[in-house]
């Protein structure tokens, strides 16, 4: 009697173990990924490189990110979508790059000292080098129709 009242709870505290531990799982499982910028799932991804430099789209759930990657350091962005007459940018320390929708022609980029650049665009994705001695003051989308939109660039400090 005394050995089966010890099995008993010997697989009793086993079960219960295992139902709890089940039940951590479960919970972990079942959790938000809140604060977990890694957790977002990618449905799609892409590198478009331009010389040594690459700009990587990733389009989210919760829309497009994109990162600009050059020799002198990244940078990245991201946006709910980009339209047919919208881009998406992000200034790195050299470089300019971002994504364009299907109705964007051209992008032109506005630097200090008179300075411009016309970008790269290819694919939908975009890409110009910056001079060391220029910083980005504007950046100009020129969509199919010949319409140009100037969007002010704020230096950082």
């Amino acid at each position: 009697m005394h050995r089966t009242r010890g099995r008993v709870l010997a697989v009793l505290a086993l079960a219960a173990g295992a139902g709890a531990g089940l039940l951590a799982v479960q919970s972990a499982l079942n959790a938000p990924a809140s604060g977990v910028e890694g957790a977002r799932a990618t449905l799609t991804s892409r590198t478009a490189s331009f010389g040594p430099a690459r700009v990587v789209v990733r389009v989210l759930a919760s829309g497009v990110c994109y990162r600009v990657i050059e020799a002198g350091g990244s940078s990245h962005g991201c946006r709910s979508g980009v339209g047919a007459s919208e881009i998406g940018y992000t200034v790195a320390p050299r470089a300019i790059g971002g994504v364009a929708g299907s109705e964007v022609r051209a992008v032109i980029v506005k630097m200090t000292r008179r300075g411009t650049r016309w970008a790269t665009l290819r694919d939908g994705v975009f890409y110009a080098d910056i001079p060391l001695a220029y910083r980005v003051r504007a950046v100009i989308k020129v969509l199919r129709d010949g319409t140009r939109k100037s969007f002010a660039v704020t230096s950082r400090a």
